[in-house]
């Protein structure tokens, strides 16, 4: 039964194409000699207006437009002044714009009959909101409780904090019986990480960005167009359900509530450093077959990889990116077996835990030279011991390291190793499996040669392909150098270039088509910036309330990556396998640990998890009868 609604301001309750905050945007923008157009802001409107200013003013031809009517003061005070312009303007603008949506009042008058609460979370801060809850009550519209991110420590959409607080307040225990109602992306974001039923609205949302009138004076053929555009952008944001105006809520509601099937189950939360839990929309994209030949599926296939050269930041004049079938292990095989010449070279490979070793495994099957510097499994590896070893053996010509070390979770420093072992004119590679999409990588400024992931990790796709990012001046030079037919990156990558997308051997289309979406998710989480902060978060409350609990981490937190944190065994008795299986019974998969010399566990950060997720498991373990609280 649906307890609660949560509803958002601009664009779904009031002010009907979202017209304030755009207008209050550019007049801000424009006071300081800037343009800024109407589709760039729309597109992240639900964000905390602070977060807006900083990521419009993020962009570079912003930056430069900027620092050519301002030269003397920098951006950050450009986001400070440009802030405080907008906070006046948009006290200006609602003051015109806060008019009811159609249906409110009706939807309001229906919850209140059927004991539903609502509440409303914002972008705006507290002194915005302030003007708009007075228009509003005069109109029959007085939310229980309106949630800004002033009241969460500053954490605002996509994060869930705010309507979990909404949520807390009203004493709505449980988001199954949640409503999240919104017009943005971030909306929906914002539910999904809570759990809650998510609801899209689409006439007279930010989405389609018209005022009323405009609206209603095209024609039924284009408004349908603009409504399938809206709807199509909050399903693959993950909306469960997109409705055409508040009216309609009534209804969906009422289904919602009869309808006897409806029972929404979290399902198991994989808490690994990959396969990991993914969102429904990118289980949905592998319910249809795809034939590998289409020129469709080719052209996405090119989409993918254009999409990952922009993730690390390197230009296409530069790099290339080759998919590869398989595991991320096939990849790694492909690249050390494709990289490496048969003759005249040698590979150093940086170790620090199992997946350095498994490449040092690799490079012994395959035959080649190699020279492995080993460091403990608890610390970083460290440029001044490779720099020995490197002059200690001229003979190397490639040199290869893990970025994020899944065996403890440990951060290595590629961005300050990489670029001086590449100033030697070695061949670099970097296995970024675990890293890649979740962590900022600058793979052309690093000067990385070769770097390798997988579709199931940070990316939140699934399992079925490898990537590799190639430096093109470097892997042109490959041909011939392979040690296996199926795993010839170099080939690979020439099928690719030549054959528009076209893959050499069967390729897995439904995990294509699933990445495709996993990566427009990523997309609209803010990139890998907006990511890696959801990562982090979940990484500090985890350890955190794990050490309050009595669990120690294996590695110190200066060096801990937001992937995946590893515990030590609290008791010389402790039992991993009752903890596990109890967990397991609960909805929650954890790893056991890889540490050779350590008796220890992992829990992963990353996936389709947030921090009401790490929240819950927190919950769980104190139940479990193994650490005395």
């Amino acid at each position: 039964m649906i307890k609660a609604i949560v509803f958002d301001w601009a664009g779904t309750t009031i002010d009907y194409g979202s017209q304030a905050p755009i207008i209050a945007f550019q007049q801000a923008f424009e006071s300081f000699g800037i343009t800024v157009p109407t589709a760039e802001i729309r597109a992240d409107l639900g964000l905390d207006k602070l977060d807006h200013v900083k990521k419009i003013m993020a962009k570079p031809d912003v930056q430069d437009k900027w620092r050519e009517k301002h030269p003397n003061d920098s951006i950050s005070q450009a986001v400070d002044q440009i802030y405080r312009r907008f906070q006046t303007e948009i006290v200006q603008v609602l003051a015109k714009t806060s008019q009811l949506k159609s249906g409110l009042v009706e939807l309001v008058a229906y919850c209140q009959q059927r004991g539903i609460k609502y509440a409303s979370t914002t972008g705006y801060t507290s002194e915005m909101l302030g003007h708009v809850i007075p228009l509003a009550a005069k109109q029959g519209y007085t939310p229980e409780i309106n949630v800004t991110s002033d009241l969460t420590n500053g954490i605002g959409r996509p994060n869930p904090d705010m309507l979990l607080y909404a949520m807390d307040k009203m004493g709505v225990e449980g988001p199954h019986s949640v409503i999240k109602v919104g017009d943005t992306v971030n909306d929906i974001l914002e539910g999904k990480a809570a759990h809650a039923i998510t609801v899209g609205v689409v006439e007279g949302g930010n989405l389609i960005g018209l005022t009323e009138d405009e609206y209603n004076s095209l024609s039924i053929a284009k408004q349908n167009s603009l409504k399938n555009r809206a709807i199509t952008i909050l399903e693959n944001a993950g909306a469960d359900y997109v409705i055409d105006n508040l009216q309609d809520l009534i209804n969906l509601i009422s289904a919602i509530d009869t309808d006897q099937k409806y029972e929404p189950q979290p399902a198991p939360i994989l808490l690994t450093p990959g396969p990991l839990t993914t969102s429904p929309v990118v289980k949905k994209q592998m319910l249809v077959d795809h034939g590998t030949w289409d020129d469709e599926y080719k052209a996405d296939t090119q989409a993918v990889r254009q999409a990952l050269l922009k993730l690390a930041n390197v230009s296409s004049a530069n790099y290339t990116a080759v998919l590869m079938q398989g595991s991320g292990t096939f990849a790694v095989e492909s690249t050390i077996g494709t990289a490496v010449p048969k003759q005249s070279a040698v590979l150093m490979i940086a170790i620090n835990g199992a997946y350095g070793q498994r490449m040092a495994q690799i490079a012994d099957y395959l035959d080649i030279k190699h020279v492995d510097l080993n460091f403990r499994e608890d610390e970083i590896t460290d440029w001044h011991q490779i720099k020995r070893a490197l002059d200690a053996h001229p003979e190397v010509t490639h040199f290869a390291i893990v970025h994020c070390e899944t065996t403890t979770g440990i951060l290595n420093p590629i961005e300050t190793i990489i670029p001086k072992v590449h100033a030697k004119g070695i061949t670099t590679i970097v296995d970024a499996m675990s890293s890649f999409g979740g962590v900022p990588i600058d793979v052309e400024k690093s000067e990385i040669d070769y770097l390798i992931s997988s579709s199931n990790k940070c990316i939140q796709g699934v399992p079925g392909f490898g990537l590799v990012i190639a430096r093109k001046a470097v892997i042109d030079e490959t041909a011939g150098n392979a040690r296996s037919l199926a795993l010839d990156l170099y080939d690979q990558y020439k099928c690719f270039e030549d054959n528009d997308g076209k893959w050499r051997f069967t390729s897995p289309t439904h995990v294509v088509y699933a990445f495709l979406q996993a990566l427009r998710e990523l997309d609209a989480e803010g990139g890998v910036s907006g990511r890696n902060a959801r990562y982090t978060q979940n990484e500090k409350m985890l350890r955190a309330g794990m050490i309050e609990i009595g669990y120690q981490p294996v590695i110190d937190e200066a060096v801990q990556s937001p992937i995946i944190t590893s515990f030590k065994y609290p008791t010389a008795d402790f039992d991993f396998r009752s903890l596990y299986e109890y967990l397991k019974q609960n909805g929650f998969i954890i790893y056991p640990g890889k540490v050779s010399n350590i008796d220890s566990f992992r829990i992963g950060n990353i996936g389709e998890v947030y921090s009401g997720d790490i929240e819950e498991l927190l919950t769980l373990i104190k139940k479990h009868d193994v650490v005395k609280v």
